[in-house]
């Protein structure tokens, strides 16, 4: 769990104008797309894309629902897509970028060890269902309550629980496995 809960815009009222939606929400949605994404994410083009969408469909938005939950099922969604074609790419072959990037970490073990430990992390989560997968980073990651989950998401507290039980358990179990895979 992280150290201190996460900061989400404390407006109730939607944004009048795309600058304020930006100014108010630009960082929540980084840090969205940074947990929902994982470390092979691009924060900036993900956080540009939503807020292309937003600028198309904030005349549009009518408060039927909470102007948080509204970014964040953009956000959510962006995020997969990207993820599907990070995932397309690197079957391909074409993560060679990644490879070639240098570390900004002064101990290469450190840096092989984090790295290592990132990655079965964010392997464990990938096999997630999307629902599962969400819940669990809006929770662990993002430091959200259930109930502040439930109200982003639009659904039942009951559900949000059962959710996130059933996505601990289903993580713990596929980190387990690759873990026990990676000492073989």
């Amino acid at each position: 769990m992280p150290a201190q809960a996460i900061a989400v815009p404390t407006t109730v009222a939607a944004p009048t104008s795309f600058d304020e939606a930006y100014r108010n929400w630009a960082q929540c949605t980084a840090r969205w797309a940074r947990h929902l994404g994982g470390a092979d994410i691009e924060i900036e083009d993900v956080v540009q894309e939503v807020f292309l969408v937003v600028s198309r469909r904030l005349p549009d938005f009518r408060g039927e629902a909470r102007f948080s939950s509204w970014l964040f099922e953009i956000t959510r969604k962006i995020v997969a897509n990207h993820r599907r074609r990070h995932r397309w790419r690197f079957w391909a072959g074409g993560n060679e970028a990644a490879a070639a990037t240098p570390s900004q970490q002064m101990d290469p073990g450190t840096e092989l060890e984090r790295r290592q430990m990132g990655e079965l992390f964010y392997r464990a989560l990938d096999q997630l269902p999307e629902k599962y997968r969400t819940v669990l980073v809006l929770f662990e990651i993002e430091g959200l309550s259930t109930q502040a989950i439930a109200d982003l998401r639009g659904l039942k507290l009951a559900t949000v629980k059962v959710q996130l039980m059933r996505a601990r358990e289903r993580f713990i179990g596929h980190y387990q496995q690759l873990l026990k895979k990676g000492k073989s």
